[in-house]
């Protein structure tokens, strides 16, 4: 089961226009940086957060209306160092990896009902290949049988100069900058179960290339809200490789879940972005979650990272 609709445009509206997969130069780390050391079950987990001069928001934000400016960044970054990762829902060998601890907030009609979630992301490198992990405080809840009853998340990447609302600059996502990569994971396979086209899973119906018709860990693009597409073009392919845990798996069973991905640096896609040590890109978050309504989540009942911005990623 996929979910295509106009709406998921709303993960990132709000967030700051992309820029091409190029450096852009993190704010002072004296005035937009501090660092906070939290500790989940699966070991201790360092977080770098950005620093206020207020105290942090604990309710959710009132959302912005209008789309941010081009090129401007929210001074919130996170380095990606060289490290030995296994993706397979240890998190342990992330233990000396500083990670971003970060807010996700509803946005739009959501933002009276839909409740702030804490998340922290990480990510690394090697040789041959990027790594994530996102950190997600919230009780455990799967179903095989009905993805709006399991998590679900996204990280998009800006391809070329896309805007943050799906390649477009606007807050109705029509009006198109560039395209952005999205990595869009909606929890079908059960804990510990490898994910991704980079699992070996048969492709989907038609064969897309950027579909995982077993796990629903997929390999999208989009331009504008009208055209978010699985990864399917010339020289297309799903790569991504992934494993999702959580500390405490029983039903309803308060914890932290881990979702943890791979994907080469280079992959030749042009509907993909493509990562080099020593540059930076840009990345948005979002989550999905079934308690949200009696039948699970909806399109629109999610929370992201980028009503404050996007995050910066430096390969260093």
């Amino acid at each position: 089961m996929r979910t295509k609709n106009k709406l998921l445009v709303i993960v990132f509206v709000l967030a700051l226009v992309a820029a091409a997969c190029g450096t852009s130069e993190a704010e002072d780390a004296a005035t937009t940086q501090a660092s906070t050391t939290t500790s989940t079950t699966l070991g201790t987990t360092t977080t770098e957060a950005p620093a206020t001069t207020e105290t942090p928001q604990t309710t959710q934000a009132t959302p912005t209306t209008e789309a941010p400016a081009p090129s401007e960044s929210s001074g919130r970054s996170l380095d990606a160092p060289v490290a030995t990762i296994t993706v397979d829902g240890d998190v342990s060998d992330w233990a000396s990896i500083t990670g971003l601890a970060t807010t996700l907030e509803p946005i739009g009609s959501m933002a009276d009902s839909v409740e702030n979630i804490e998340a922290t992301i990480k990510m690394a490198y090697d040789d041959e290949n990027v790594y994530a992990l996102l950190a997600i405080d919230d009780d455990y809840n799967f179903n095989a049988e009905d993805l709006k009853l399991s998590a679900a998340i996204a990280l998009q990447f800006p391809v070329d100069t896309g805007g943050a609302a799906m390649g477009a600059d606007d807050e109705a996502g029509e009006n198109s900058t560039g395209m952005v990569d999205i990595w869009h994971w909606e929890a079908e396979c059960a804990v510990g179960e490898p994910s991704g086209g980079g699992a070996g899973h048969p492709q989907g119906e038609g064969k897309d290339p950027g579909n995982d018709a077993n796990c629903n860990f997929d390999d999208e693009w989009a331009t504008d809200a009208e055209t978010r597409e699985d990864d399917n073009g010339e020289g297309a392919e799903n790569s991504l490789y992934g494993v999702w845990t959580h500390t405490n798996p029983v039903e309803d069973g308060t914890g932290v879940y881990y979702f943890e991905m791979s994907r080469p640096l280079q992959t030749g896609d042009a509907q993909d972005v493509q990562f080099t040590a020593g540059e930076s890109t840009l990345l948005a978050l979002a989550y999905w979650d079934v308690d949200w309504s009696d039948k699970g989540w909806t399109d629109d009942s999610h929370v992201v990272s980028a009503n404050t911005g996007w995050i910066e990623i430096n390969l260093r």
